[in-house]
Formats: structure tokens, sequence, C-alpha cells
């Protein structure tokens, strides 16, 4: 079964990736590391950020393992700090 997907950027990561959100179709079984590595591949801008990225599934902070369904969105962001 293939899977649509909403990936949607922030911040610098946005910049990275030259766009604010993208459709993907995976095939089912995709976690969400496999996903972002995925998106590594197809983003130079994110192969060589030099920060973490975080990421939020279906708008909850979610483990790496957590796998990806029909319908999810997945969002990327850079850490923020500050102090």
């Amino acid at each position: 079964m293939r899977l649509k997907v909403t990936v949607k950027y922030f911040g610098s990561v946005k910049g990275d990736t030259g766009t604010d959100r993208e459709f993907l179709t995976l095939d089912e079984g995709f976690t969400v590391t496999q996903t972002i590595s995925l998106l590594k591949e197809k983003h130079e801008g994110l192969r060589n950020r030099k920060g973490q990225i975080l990421f939020a599934l279906n708008q909850s902070y979610s483990s790496g393992d957590a796998r990806i369904n029909d319908g999810d969105e997945l969002a990327l962001f850079p850490v923020v700090s500050g102090g």
C-alpha cells in the first residue's frame, strides 16, 4: 500500500528546502527516521545542515521509529534556543 504524507518545513529548515511544504508518496512501513533520510537525499540543504532537525508527527513530538500512516503530517523545524 502506498501512503500519502504532507511534509511541512519551518524556520531555517524551510530555507534549506526552498519550500514550506511538499507531498510524498511512501511505501507502507516507513518510519519518521526513514522519511527524514529520504528527504535529506532529495534536498541538498538538509544534507548540509549543521544543526539538528526536530520533528513532529501530526502536531505531536514523536520518536524516530514512529511509523508513518496514510494522511499523516510530518513537520520539520530547527532547534531553537534562547537565554
